[in-house]
């Protein structure tokens, strides 16, 4: 996965904080400014026609989102934990932009580490059954989640935030991930931690070419 290119030290500004369930910017709004992810994890949300509440990508520390690449925001950026965020100017991200193309063009990796989270989920979606979708998410993120004191991951994703993702209820979710359990492929020792017990074994389900013992989830 491609972390985001940092603006200069000197182009930093003071980290700000954010509590879970807060949001950053609004789909639609002017995008006026750069959010730079210090602590914690934000998600993208987007609500359709219906007004159904879409979940389009999770986000980490070291993310930079709310790029200025159109004129207005293209999700509103909620946070999932207590973030720590700095705010750039659109105008000083430019003009990073600008100087990274002249050097090394470091930053823009950044666009594409925005991009990437969105262009996933439509092919986690495109996955056969819900078991096979919950592997391919929890694949894409175990490596940027942070490890607990004793060796597990923290998984702050509420249940409800990852069926929205995974476009199934919470139910299903909660199915999925008690099979995982059943097959030792995870243990979860709270409702926000989990561990890996088989990453082998969980990235063949999330490629879809595990056998799996039991009905299958549709």
């Amino acid at each position: 996965m491609i972390h985001s290119a940092k603006l200069e030290p000197q182009r930093y500004g003071i980290a700000m904080p954010a509590k879970s369930g807060e949001m950053l910017f609004l789909e639609g709004d002017p995008c006026e400014h750069v959010y730079e992810l210090r602590a914690g994890v934000a998600r993208g949300i987007s609500v359709s026609v219906e007004g159904d509440r879409q979940v389009a990508a999770f986000f980490f520390a070291g993310d930079q989102i709310g790029l200025p690449v159109t004129e207005t925001y293209r999700f509103t950026a909620e946070a999932v934990t207590d973030l720590l965020y700095v705010r750039h100017s659109r105008r000083c991200w430019h003009e990073a932009l600008i100087r990274s193309c002249r050097e090394d063009g470091r930053l823009l990796s950044s666009i594409w580490a925005e991009q990437d989270p969105i262009f996933r989920r439509g092919i986690i979606l495109g996955c056969n059954g819900v078991l096979v979708r919950l592997c391919a998410l929890l694949s894409s993120i175990m490596d940027r989640l942070a490890v607990t004191s004793d060796g597990g991951l923290f998984l702050p994703l509420p249940q409800v935030d990852m069926a929205a993702y995974l476009a199934t209820t919470p139910e299903s979710v909660c199915r999925a991930l008690r099979r995982l359990r059943e097959q030792m492929i995870i243990t979860m020792p709270r409702r926000d931690q989990i561990k890996i017990i088989d990453r082998e074994r969980l990235e063949a389900f999330a490629g879809g070419v595990a056998r799996q013992t039991g009905p299958a989830f549709l």
